[in-house]
């Protein structure tokens, strides 16, 4: 698994290229499960800031699946577990990668 090393300022400039600058509206995507949420959906779930982007936001709702399993929906995923393929280091931390921007945003 090849993995994209980012400084913090590169991670940041790519963020607002493709969301803006609020970055509540920055969308991340699971690399167990490929759900994706916003910064605004994990703050709405509760989650911590240091949450957004490492644990999937399936962690912060009633009932995720398991991380690997099959099915639908968010699961118990976090990049700062055993098995990390979070495919993006941020001055060396694992990330998860920015989803694709949406069509009508």
């Amino acid at each position: 698994m090849t993995t994209l090393k980012l400084t913090k300022d590169q991670w940041h400039a790519h963020g607002v290229a493709l969301f803006g600058d609020d970055e509540l509206q920055w969308r991340f995507i699971c690399p167990a499960c490929n759900h994706v949420a916003s910064v605004q959906d994990y703050k709405d779930a509760g989650a911590t800031v240091g949450a957004v982007a490492v644990v999937c936001i399936g962690r912060f709702m009633d009932r995720p699946r398991e991380a690997f399993a099959a099915g639908a929906g968010p699961c118990n995923y976090t990049g700062m577990g055993l098995i990390c393929i979070s495919p993006v280091q941020v001055d060396g931390l694992p990330v998860f990668g920015f989803a694709q921007k949406e069509a009508n945003t």
